[in-house]
């Protein structure tokens, strides 16, 4: 999952997420949601090698909640890719 997202306020998803104003009072968390930079392609294939029981790769096309950050051309068929030569589900987030 990507760095700085928003997934809402439930125990899961804010444990699945960077903002301590979200997660440090609060948990426990449900576990396995590692967090990589949004918008760069070679952490997240670096993450996929490393770890070979990802089922998914979660990301909102482009991220609202600590402003308007949007992605590099090109990052979302770049997911796409990385997602299917390690076969992996890609799930793109409604802004």
């Amino acid at each position: 999952m990507a760095r700085n997202n928003f997934w809402g306020r439930s125990i899961t998803a804010s444990g699945a997420c960077d903002d301590p104003s979200r997660f440090k009072h609060f948990g426990p968390f449900t576990p396995g949601f590692p967090l990589v930079p949004y918008g760069d392609i070679q952490a997240l294939e670096n993450y996929l090698k490393f770890d070979q029981n990802v089922v998914a790769v979660m990301f909102e096309p482009i991220q609202g909640e600590g402003g308007i950050i949007i992605p590099p051309e090109g990052y979302f068929k770049q997911v796409k890719q990385v997602c299917q030569k390690y076969n992996v589900l890609m799930i793109a987030d409604e802004v």
